[in-house]
């Protein structure tokens, strides 16, 4: 005999498992809670982008910047080492300073910002309770800094952009235009070619990006408590450590704190404020330690020998750079170009808004900036003064979700891949066989492809490690992905 509430349960329970597979009002179908526990989370999914992003810029990592870009670790010694700022002192041969170093009061000092050198050595202290040394061996140490500093942040920076453009695209539910626009910034861009270099422009361009979204993400209203205090704490930190770590992202940065202001979070803004201090304070350090002034920066120390940087208006020098920069981003970046026009089909409403107007804006004073220095970055792999505007043009590929029909859409899909196809190959090129490329970085395109035909290939210190796991990681971000892409497919038909 059937026990009556027995039956009576299991036919709730079927007619439940019914009524979950039905269409809604929408005609869309839902899903039982297993079928929710059974799609894969967005956050597994980011992670996994974020270990297959990082792994493949640690791969890419090569001796020839590891030798070539050799000053941003000849600062991590020198900390760690021998607890200085100055550059002298060092006994390992590949440390020895190859350009970009002045003379003040008798010593020696590199004419960047100190954020790379800092945090390279919190990374090299490290390693060096493990036993590993510059002198013992060089690359493989270069290596592991370059890859827990840069790329470490620059992997985490693409994951930001991931998140901001899935805000901003206008399929919410759809991965491809975020897909897009984060695998454009983070490998079909100049940012792929500097992945694997512990440079300070490339770092700080990581924290920049950080420190955007954690700004977009702040609600304009309400109060979270401690969260939202964390959140603008982190954003102040990194806009400091920005600026800590290059002066290219100075003016951006600027934006970033006025965009936040904006925002009008009044209890927000006291933790804003103190953790941008914090982020500079290790610059105020090393500029008091150094030059006997906190606020004496050390490109302004080194002024007669690198004032090329400083904003000087000249009218030859702004037509030659206004014709210089698109040349260079058409062939070593045209997925920016593309990036770009997608910015213009965001809705009227939207381009009222404030991040899009902050986003804008942050390419203005760039552009500006740039324009008007007398140097271009000697010995550049592509643009590299541009690497601070990459993931913000990039968030332009979003914009192309908002074309008005669906074969639009797909039209404008298939030729924004093809071409971040292109960038990606030419950055694969510049990350893999080098990105300081003199006497003249012009060329650096056809010369690293004749270096490349003759088979000169360089040297991988992390590739024998990093292989396996960045091959699993991307074998499981397409599985993720597809998974979601069909839960999603099914339930929305």
């Amino acid at each position: 005999m059937i026990d009556t509430n027995v039956a009576l349960a299991h036919a709730r329970a079927f007619d439940t498992s019914i009524k979950d597979q039905m269409p809604d009002k929408a005609g869309r179908r839902t899903m039982t809670l297993t079928q929710r526990l059974r799609r894969p989370s967005i956050a597994r999914l980011q992670v996994l982008l974020f270990l297959f992003l990082w792994l493949a810029y640690g791969a890419a990592i090569n001796s020839d910047n590891l030798s070539k870009f050799n000053l941003q670790q000849i600062g991590v010694e020198a900390i760690v080492e021998r607890h200085q700022f100055d550059l002298e002192g060092s006994h390992v041969p590949e440390l020895f300073p190859q350009g970009d170093v002045f003379l003040f009061q008798g010593h020696k000092y590199a004419a960047k910002q100190p954020g790379q050198f800092m945090a390279g050595a919190v990374v090299y202290w490290l390693l060096s309770k493990f036993g590993l040394r510059y002198k013992d061996n060089y690359l493989l140490t270069s290596a592991l800094v370059t890859f827990f500093t840069t790329s470490f942040v620059l992997a985490l920076s693409a994951v930001a952009v991931f998140r901001i453009a899935r805000k901003l695209a206008n399929e919410t539910q759809s991965l491809f235009w975020p897909m897009l626009t984060t695998f454009a910034y983070a490998l079909a861009t100049t940012i792929f070619a500097y992945s694997g270099i512990a440079h300070h422009d490339a770092l700080a361009t990581g924290y920049l990006v950080i420190a955007f979204y954690l700004i977009f993400d702040l609600r304009r209203r309400g109060w979270d408590g401690r969260g939202e205090i964390i959140q603008s704490a982190g954003a102040g930190l990194f806009l400091g450590l920005a600026v800590t770590t290059s002066m290219l992202v100075f003016f951006m940065s600027i934006v970033c704190a006025i965009y936040f202001l904006w925002l009008r979070r009044w209890k927000l803004i006291p933790f804003f404020l103190a953790a941008i201090l914090i982020g500079l304070l290790p610059l105020f350090i090393y500029d008091a330690v150094s030059f006997g002034n906190p606020f004496l920066l050390p490109n302004v120390a080194g002024a007669q020998m690198f004032a090329d940087t400083f904003f000087h208006f000249s009218a030859r020098n702004f037509g030659d750079k206004i014709v210089w920069y698109p040349t260079m981003l058409v062939v070593y970046a045209p997925v920016f170009v593309a990036g770009l026009f997608g910015l213009s089909y965001y809705p009227k409403a939207f381009k009222r808004t404030p991040v899009f107007l902050t986003l804008v804006a942050m390419l203005v004073v760039l552009a500006v900036y740039v324009l008007n220095i007398q140097t271009g970055g000697d010995c550049q792999f592509g643009p590299r003064y541009l690497l601070p505007a990459m993931p913000l043009a990039c968030l332009g590929i979003a914009g192309f979700s908002y074309l008005s029909t669906k074969a639009e859409r797909r039209l404008a899909g298939v030729v924004v891949l093809l071409i971040a196809v292109l960038s990606f190959a030419i950055n694969l090129l510049g990350a893999v066989q080098g990105s300081m490329c003199c006497p003249d970085g012009r060329n650096a395109l056809r010369d690293q492809l004749s270096l490349l035909a003759s088979g000169d290939v360089h040297y991988f210190p992390l590739a024998p490690w990093l292989v396996a796991p960045l091959l699993m990681s991307a074998v499981l971000l397409t599985w993720s992905t597809w998974q979601r892409r069909a839960a999603r497919d099914h339930f929305t038909r």
